[in-house]
């Protein structure tokens, strides 16, 4: 089973540092990849990514990196299952176990 992302961007705007009731530090940051494609424009479109980002990792991404920086991250994609009117929904998110700055 393989269960990996590896993007290339720059950051959408300043990380956001969150802590958990547990004392466990996170940073959430955007991520805008450009589209390999042009539109019907012959414009690249943007997709903004949200990843997680935990523990030393997410200290040192809060205070090395700002709005515009260039990253890479490579990581997995996790599902949190919930349950809603009697049907089993996920929402997943992109965990970031690696993160390199690159600018």
């Amino acid at each position: 089973m393989l269960n990996v992302f590896c993007l290339a961007g720059r950051l959408a705007e300043d990380p956001v540092m969150r802590e958990t009731p547990g004392g466990i530090r996170m940073a959430e940051v955007t991520l805008e990849v450009e589209r390999p494609f042009a539109n019907a424009q012959g414009l690249y479109e943007k997709d903004r990514i949200t990843l997680e980002v935990w523990r030393g990792l997410a200290d040192t991404i809060g205070s090395v990196c700002h709005g515009g920086s260039w990253v890479t991250a490579k990581g997995r994609i996790a599902s949190r299952p919930y349950e809603k009117d009697g049907k089993v929904w996920n929402n997943y998110s992109f965990v970031a176990e690696r993160v390199d700055v690159l600018s």
